[in-house]
C-alpha cells in the first residue's frame, strides 16, 4: 500500500518539465492554427456561404466596426471624452493593449492566438452546422465578427481600439468597449440563453419558433 501511494504521488507530481511540456503542446496547437487557418477558411466558405442570412450580420458587424475604428482615430485624440447622454453614455478614444478592465496588457500574441483557435472552431462548426441548431449558429457568427474584428487590431497595430463609454454619473468602473465587443457579448448571451432553453426543456419549443430564421 505504501508503494501504491508513493507511485501516486510521483504522477501527480508537476514542476518545471511538465510546465514546459504544456507549453509545448500550446505551442503547437496555436501553430497549427496558425498554418491551418487559411486552409479551413478556404474548405469552409463553400458550406457557410449558403447560411447567407447569417453572415450579412457578419459581414455588417465586421466592416461597420472597422470603419467606426478608422472615424475615431482619425476625429478624435487619444482620451478625448464627448459626453452624449449627461451623466450615462460617451464617445471616447482609447488603445486597449490588454483584454476587458486592462487585463493582461501587453500580451496581444496570447490574445490573438486565442482568436484565431476560437474563429478556426467556429468556421468547422459552421461547415458542419446543423439545422436544429439555429440559435447557436446566429451567436458563433456574431462572435466570429467579433473575434476578427479585434484580431485585425492586435495584429495591425498591437491594441485594440475602443470609443463606446458607458457609466452612470460617478459609476464608472465599466470599461470602455467597441462594435466587436457587442457582436461578442451578444453571442455568448445567445449561447448561455440557449444553454438554458435546453436545461428547462425548451428546446422543442425554441427549435418550432427558430427555424424560421
Amino acid at each position: 500500500m505504501k508503494i501504491f501511494e508513493n507511485s501516486i504521488k510521483q504522477d501527480v507530481n508537476f514542476g518545471f518539465a511538465e510546465l514546459m511540456i504544456w507549453f509545448k503542446w500550446y505551442s503547437m496547437a496555436f501553430c497549427y492554427c496558425f498554418l491551418a487557418f487559411p486552409f479551413i477558411c478556404l474548405r469552409s466558405i463553400p458550406k457557410i456561404l449558403k447560411h447567407n442570412k447569417r453572415f450579412v450580420v457578419f459581414w455588417v458587424t465586421l466592416i461597420s466596426d472597422f470603419l467606426l475604428k478608422i472615424y475615431f482615430e482619425k476625429n478624435f485624440e487619444l482620451g478625448e471624452n464627448v459626453e452624449v447622454i449627461n451623466g450615462m453614455f460617451s464617445l471616447t478614444l482609447v488603445y486597449n493593449t490588454g483584454a476587458a478592465f486592462g487585463i493582461a496588457k501587453g500580451f496581444s500574441w496570447l490574445f490573438i492566438s486565442m482568436a484565431l483557435i476560437t474563429c478556426a472552431f467556429i468556421l468547422v462548426y459552421l461547415a458542419l452546422y446543423k439545422e436544429e441548431e439555429p440559435m447557436v449558429s446566429w451567436a458563433l457568427v456574431l462572435i466570429l465578427s467579433g473575434a476578427i474584428g479585434n484580431m485585425i487590431d492586435r495584429v495591425t497595430v498591437g491594441y485594440v481600439v475602443d470609443y463606446l463609454y458607458v457609466y452612470y454619473h460617478t459609476f464608472n468602473w465599466w470599461p470602455v468597449f467597441n462594435l466587436a465587443d457587442i457582436a461578442i457579448d451578444i453571442g455568448v448571451g445567445l449561447i448561455i440563453l440557449d444553454i438554458i432553453m435546453d436545461i428547462f426543456g425548451w428546446g422543442k419549443k425554441k427549435e418550432k419558433n427558430l427555424n424560421t430564421l
